[in-house]
């Protein structure tokens, strides 16, 4: 219908062009073509020689006085003859036909330089103009759109199928305020040539935003994907980014990384680049997401994948800080091996993938985050600054993290002092503080090495939502681990449940620790300072270590020769419910010695170590209890019954009826008992 439009306008243009040459009232008209409501073409009538589709019909011949004008059909709607001059709308619309591309400019100015060679355009606007829209379609497979702008400016992809062999396919050469309309309703695509001589699919100098509901397909084959000298935005649209470029980057800023919206999903496919440098190597990571400052994610809907094929990769990765808030989807899959490298120094060394990798620190107030990690070594969450997770407004992060991945080792041992180093799978870790104060954490880990949640200094849990399955220590912390409110339930089924190398101090909240049999344990902080003034604590394993009796307020019952994967109940003296749990199994780890060490070396392996020093041993388990409930008097704990009904919580019941008659008297008379 469109193509017989357009050959009844030829048709009226020939007539009208008869009357043109014989009538002077006629002369002055002006021929005015339009595409989506805006004018891609006029000139005087008197000026146009004649209009001849094609043989296929597929484009206009335009013969002017000295030269002839070229336009697809597919980008004509309409031919108006006006006799009240000429409109201008600031539009340039570059339209790419297999190795050829037209370009038309509306813009009321002659400061336009357009040079077009082949399929490959080049344009320099000296205008002065603000806001003008360069609206880019059409299909070719080698061609470009080369663009320096002295204002803000404004790219349109109505849908464009573009492939460069040679160079970028986009390249914006200005520092200038930059909007990617990615069109509603179109679908456009975007790829480079590993022998290009570029090193973006787009690359951009100026801020840029991306808005519009369409979808943008950019595959990356010589470096990185979409690639900014400054800030970059994504607030509407789809973009699907494949990397396959060793070293590259899906979305790539030399400053800040900004999502507000819309659809992100990046496969980096590349893998890690060892460049020569000193005695060594420096290694290069391909990386989804990667900004030089800060990465802030406030909507939208991410899913990051990093194939086996990117050894060491990297989800999103920031020099600086990572901000999450509002409520974005955030979906990341690595299966990322990590290895050992020699280093500029000629050290071994390794590399290791993370999901989420910051320099700086981690603040998550919203949104849903879900990882599954599963390559050798590999990091759900690796920061090396603090980790701050927490209520937002109105908004409750849920964070899902699980590693399946072995570790490796990175340096062999050779007996007493000269122990193994293991690059360990651990699912969320801090080089700093890390503070929980709210949200919903849910984390597994499968294998050696495996831990929950780490701080290389301090662990501050104050609210919350936590629950930890994990192979080793499901909370660990260098130097205190202090435990003042929320849901915490850690069970390590490889070692201690929460362990502390410095202090420890829990003053409220419901804490269950789960830990492996002697000498691993629930808690473990070894003989330093345990402070226990508040809370519901229920502890399981081989041994704990016991609460410092001087600085506790809160009483304390250490329970020796309990059983695994039974029911309790402990009561006061009239048979009401304190505390009502049910014990799961423990599988005692092979070995005994050396802390049960899997690894049969002098090491205790990742994040091992015989912690402990309380009651208890290889014969049974020890159950630590401590209650605001608890005070001097007589209590019944109850074993080996049945729970039935109430408000179940990781074993932990309320409002349950208890079943059974065996029961155990337990004298409570000082602030420590131990039975």
């Amino acid at each position: 219908m469109k193509k017989i439009s357009i050959f009844i306008a030829v048709c009226l243009f020939i007539s009208f062009g008869l009357k043109a040459q014989n009538a002077d009232s006629y002369s002055t008209d002006t021929v005015l073509m339009y595409y989506n409501g805006s004018v891609i073409y006029q000139n005087n009538a008197a000026n146009i020689n004649s209009l001849k589709m094609t043989d296929n019909t597929s484009n206009l011949l335009i013969t002017e006085d000295e030269n002839t004008v070229t336009l697809p059909i597919s980008t004509i709607d309409s031919i108006v003859f006006s006799q009240t001059g000429a409109e201008y709308s600031n539009i340039v619309y570059v339209t790419y036909a297999d190795d050829t591309a037209y370009v038309v400019s509306n813009v009321g100015s002659e400061d336009i330089a357009i040079t077009v060679s082949g399929a490959n355009v080049s344009i320099l606007t000296t205008a002065g103009i603000t806001d003008i829209e360069y609206y880019l379609s059409g299909t070719s497979s080698d061609g470009s759109f080369y663009l320096e702008s002295d204002k803000k400016f404004k790219i349109s992809l109505g849908g464009l199928d573009l492939t460069s062999l040679t160079t970028i396919p986009i390249r914006l050469k200005k520092d200038k305020t930059t909007i990617f309309n990615i069109v509603d309703g179109t679908v456009n695509t975007l790829t480079d040539n590993s022998a290009s001589d570029g090193k973006a699919v787009i690359n951009t100098k100026g801020e840029t935003t991306f808005t519009g509901t369409g979808t943008l397909t950019c595959v990356a084959n010589k470096k990185n994907a979409i690639s900014s000298d400054n800030t970059l935005t994504f607030a509407e649209p789809t973009i699907n980014v494949t990397v396959n470029a060793d070293a590259g980057k899906g979305i790539k800023s030399d400053i800040d990384v900004d999502i507000t919206g819309g659809n992100i999903n990046v496969t980096a496919a590349g893998t890690v680049v060892l460049e020569e440098v000193g005695s060594g190597y420096d290694p290069s990571y391909c990386s989804a997401i990667g900004a030089d400052s800060n990465i802030t994610i406030s909507g939208g809907n991410i899913t990051l994948t990093l194939p086996s094929s990117n050894a060491g990769g990297r989800g999103m990765s920031a020099d600086g800080n990572i901000t999450i808030t509002g409520s974005p989807v955030v979906n990341i899959t690595a299966a990322s091996d990590g290895a050992t490298y020699i280093d500029s120094t000629g050290a071994t060394d390794s590399y290791k993938s993370s999901c989420i990798k910051a320099d700086g620190n981690l603040l998550i107030e919203g949104g849903t985050i879900t990882i599954a990690q599963s390559g050798s070594g590999g990091k759900c969450i690796k920061i090396d600054g603090t980790i701050t997770i927490k209520e937002g407004e109105n908004t409750t992060p849920v964070i899902n993290a699980s590693t399946s991945g072995e570790h490796f080792v990175e340096v062999q041992g050779s007996g007493w002092g000269n122990e193994t180093d293991y690059a360990q799978p651990k699912a969320i870790a801090a080089e700093g503080n890390f503070y929980v104060l709210g949200g919903i954490i849910n984390v597994t880990t499968e294998h050696d090495g495996g831990e929950g949640l780490e701080s290389k200094d301090t662990m501050f849990i104050s609210g919350g939502e936590i629950i930890l399955n994990t192979y080793d220590d499901a909370i660990n912390a260098a130097s205190h681990i202090e435990i003042s409110g929320g849901q915490v339930y850690a069970h390590a089924t490889g070692n201690d449940a929460i362990d502390a190398n410095g202090t420890m101090t829990i003053s409220g909240g419901l804490v269950i620790a789960v830990g492996q049999t002697a000498p691993e344990g629930g808690f473990d902080c070894d003989q330093n300072t345990f402070k226990i003034t508040g809370g519901t604590l229920i502890g399981i394993g081989g041994e704990h270590s016991t609460p410092t009796s001087s600085v506790c307020t809160q009483r304390v019952i250490l329970k020796s020769g309990v059983s695994a994967n039974q029911a309790i109940n402990f009561t006061d003296n009239s048979g009401n419910s304190i505390i009502m749990f049910q014990i799961p199994a423990i599988t005692s780890m092979q070995g005994g010695g050396q802390g049960g060490n899997p690894w049969g070396s002098p090491s205790y392996g990742p994040g091992g170590g015989p912690g402990g020093g309380g009651p208890g041993g290889n014969n049974g388990l020890v159950l630590l209890l401590s209650s605001p409930e608890i005070s001097t008097g007589t209590y019944k704990l109850y074993t080996g019954g049945t729970i039935t009904g109430g408000t179940e919580w990781n074993g932990y019941y309320t409002g349950a009826t208890y079943t059974g008659t065996t029961s155990t008297s337990i004298t409570v008379s000082s602030m420590v008992t131990n039975n």
